[in-house]
């Protein structure tokens, strides 16, 4: 699916190459908010009494984000109206957001790594922080300054856990698909966009250095305001 979008984006690029249009470039600032869900399967080990178990859980958080982005649009009279043109772009995010507003937590009876038949508790804690996202994207005209968007993004997922856990399971990077709908128009040299976007990430799957497992599946939705000048 994603190599079928660059595809086609990258498509319209060089067919429509020959037009005149514009370049911007700007910020934008976003609400997002994402939600994650996941399970972890961990194995029996090699403790007396050990047993194979699976944790599942769902988390989610409300993070504001800036990022900034240029633009190319085609000229108006190909499709659309001034401030609403046919508009190839990529958006990059500094900084990271964690996936989840809390750290999530899980309490365990052991036995002693001796095997002596002395048990204990044992909390493990862990989370995941995004960064590095980035999209690729087209916006096309709908009415008026109405516009749909359709894009490619990838975004590094970075495990955080404690270092009890059972085993270090190590970063990823996702691919996703992202949609939107928005407004936009133009204000003297500026160009404004109010928008909502959603990505379907592809899902994540992370092995330990324990051959535990983790699969989940992450999601984000944004409100976003983009401001930016017209060349």
């Amino acid at each position: 699916m994603n190599k079928i979008i660059i595809t086609a984006i990258a498509t319209i690029m060089l067919g429509t190459s020959a037009f005149a249009g514009s370049v911007q470039l700007g910020a934008k600032l976003s609400q997002n908010f994402i939600e994650a869900s996941g399970t972890e399967t961990t194995t029996a080990g090699t403790v007396t009494g050990g047993a194979a178990n699976s944790n599942s859980t769902s988390v989610d958080n409300s993070v504001t984000i800036g990022s900034l982005f240029g633009e190319y649009s085609l000229d108006s009279s190909i499709w659309g109206e001034e401030g609403n043109e046919i508009t190839f772009g990529a958006n990059y995010v500094f900084g990271e957001a964690d996936v989840s507003d809390v750290t999530s937590s899980r309490t365990e009876v052991a036995e002693d790594a001796a095997g002596s038949g002395s048990t204990g508790t044992v909390t493990y804690s862990a989370n995941a922080v995004v960064e590095n996202y980035i999209n690729y994207y087209v916006e096309m005209p709908l009415a008026g300054s109405a516009y749909v968007k359709l894009g490619f993004s990838q975004i590094d997922v970075l495990t955080r856990e404690d270092p009890d856990h059972h085993g270090s399971y190590g970063d990823a990077t996702l691919d996703g698909v992202n949609y939107g709908v928005g407004i936009k128009g133009l204000y003297g040299p500026y160009q404004f966009k109010l928008s909502y976007e959603t990505t379907d990430w592809d899902d994540l799957s992370l092995t330990s250095t324990t051959s535990n497992t983790i699969s989940a599946d992450l999601d984000n939705d944004e409100l976003a305001l983009s401001v930016a000048y017209r060349f």
